[in-house]
C-alpha cells in the first residue's frame, strides 16, 4: 500500500522541495542513509549533461535547459516529475559518496522500484535512455551557455529550521 500512496505523491508534487523529500524518504528506506543542507541550482550546461554534484560541495547543479525541454514536450505531469526524481535521486547519490555512475544508476533503479514500484516510469528512468520517455528530445539539441545559474530558493526545506 505504501508503494501506491508514494505514486500518488510523486504524481501530485509540486515542485522541487516536495519531490526531494520523496528522495531523501526513498534512499532512507532503502539505503539507511541521508544527508541535509543541499542546495539545488538551476543552470546553464551542456544538454548532455542533465545534473551533476561536484563531490565535497553541497550543490545539486540541474541542467535548467533540459528541464524547460522536458516540462515543454511532456503534457503529463506523473512524466515531470518521474524525470525530477530520477535526476535528484541520482545526484543525491553522488552527494552520499558513491562515485560510480554505474553503480548509482543501479541504485537508483533499486531505490526507485522499491518506493515507487518496479514498473513505475521514475524506476525505469534510471537505465533507459531519456528519450525512449520524451521522444521529441532530440529536436532540442542546441545548447548556449549564458552562463546563468539560479539557486532554487525552496529546496531541502526540511533539513532547515530557520528562515534566511
Amino acid at each position: 500500500m505504501a508503494v501506491y500512496g508514494n505514486k500518488r505523491a510523486l504524481s501530485a508534487a509540486d515542485g522541487f522541495d516536495d519531490i526531494f523529500e520523496m528522495v531523501k524518504a526513498a534512499t532512507e528506506r532503502s539505503l539507511g542513509m541521508h544527508r541535509a543542507g543541499l542546495t539545488l541550482v538551476l543552470g546553464d550546461i551542456p544538454n548532455s549533461v542533465g545534473a551533476y554534484h561536484e563531490m565535497g560541495s553541497n550543490a545539486i547543479v540541474m541542467n535548467r535547459n533540459l528541464l524547460r525541454i522536458v516540462e515543454g514536450v511532456s503534457r503529463s505531469k506523473v512524466k515531470r516529475n518521474s524525470y525530477v526524481f530520477m535526476i535528484l535521486l541520482h545526484e543525491y547519490l553522488h552527494s552520499l559518496g558513491y562515485t560510480s555512475d554505474h553503480q548509482v544508476r543501479k541504485l537508483c533503479e533499486q531505490i526507485s522500484g522499491e518506493y515507487l514500484g518496479r514498473g513505475h516510469m521514475a524506476a525505469m528512468m534510471a537505465s533507459a535512455p531519456l528519450d525512449r520517455f520524451f521522444p521529441d528530445l532530440g529536436r532540442f539539441t542546441l545548447f548556449r551557455d549564458k552562463g546563468e545559474y539560479e539557486t532554487v530558493s525552496r529546496f531541502d526545506s526540511s533539513s532547515t529550521t530557520y528562515i534566511a
